[in-house]
């Protein structure tokens, strides 16, 4: 399970690194935000060192620095959690409040799709090496919506488009945006769609700090929104066999200028659990394992 967190979630990449040194199996992927980003790229391409590597070259490089994206960074980093609180955060540096109340969000759809071209092949869901899957939420109806057919890179942009944000994409008649805001780490859709014997959550979500003054309703209204993400992420994240918390929280979900350390964070953070994981693997292979059976006894039972 990938968690979102913009580009918090690039620290997924050193945790499919260590995994890689340490022999671990990666059956199935699924990643919300960034983290589907991530996913596809190594569904697609099993090679973390790889996928890294031409990460960080998008993301450090001219192509990524002149696009629309560095306008939603902001002067300081906010440690809040919250997606809205992100968002809202993001406009108040530079771009007018009045904007979402006339378009449809503040970058327009076409920026996501751009950018997921440039890390992503033009590849269908039957093409990726390993089974992967991408969680988004339908605004028509409200339900869940897991994508695992036709094009990935339609997936991934639905998957990343941050409500406010991005515009919604449309869908197979649905209306669909990131699910991050409801299930930042997706462990029941993984559950439901998988049926995993050992299920890996990586959160990337802040925890809540104490804060004390609340000046305007707008503060209480984030506030509120913050901790009702925080409480759903942890119900979410109660469902997973192991969780990895990469040490990524004070990073701003836009900021984008410290790339290694995310992934040294998120390397850092998987290392802590190995030995956990080869545990769990080692508790599974013996209660799956059967005895050895002579041949020779089960033609003399049929005698």
């Amino acid at each position: 399970m990938l968690g979102g967190g913009g580009v918090r979630g690039l620290s997924h990449l050193g945790v499919l690194q260590v995994f890689e040194s340490a022999g671990i199996p990666i059956d199935y992927l699924v990643g919300t935000s960034a983290g589907s980003i991530v996913g596809a790229a190594y569904a697609i391409q099993p090679d973390a060192e790889r996928v890294t590597a031409r990460a960080l070259e998008y993301f450090s490089g001219e192509e990524f620095a002149s696009s629309s994206f560095s306008s939603l960074i902001p002067g300081s980093k906010d440690p809040h959690p919250g997606l809205v609180q992100n968002v809202i955060n993001g406009v108040r540096k530079g771009i007018a409040y009045s904007n979402l109340l006339r378009k449809a969000s503040v970058l327009p759809g076409e920026k996501m799709s751009e950018m997921i071209a440039s890390l992503l092949p033009d590849a269908d869901f039957t093409d990726t090496k390993i089974p992967f899957a991408v969680p988004t939420l339908d605004l028509k109806t409200g339900e869940d919506v897991l994508i695992t057919r036709k094009s990935i890179r339609q997936a991934v942009v639905a998957g990343c488009s941050i409500p406010g944000v991005f515009p919604p994409v449309e869908y197979n008649d649905r209306l669909l945006v990131d699910s991050g805001i409801v299930c930042p780490v997706p462990v029941s859709a993984a559950r439901k769609e998988f049926e995993p014997d050992l299920l890996i959550a990586v959160d990337i979500l802040n925890r809540i700090e104490s804060e004390e003054e609340f000046p305007h309703g707008l503060d209480v209204l984030l506030r509120s929104e913050t901790i009702a993400c925080s409480r759903l992420n942890a119900q979410e994240i109660s469902k997973a066999d192991i969780v990895i918390r990469p040490e990524v929280g004070q990073i701003y979900w836009s900021d984008f200028s410290e790339l290694d350390s995310l992934v040294d964070e998120g390397a850092a953070a998987a290392r802590k659990q190995v030995d956990g994981i080869r545990r769990f693997i080692r508790r599974k292979r013996r209660v799956f394992k059967f005895p050895r059976l002579d041949p020779r006894s089960i033609f003399r039972a049929a005698e």
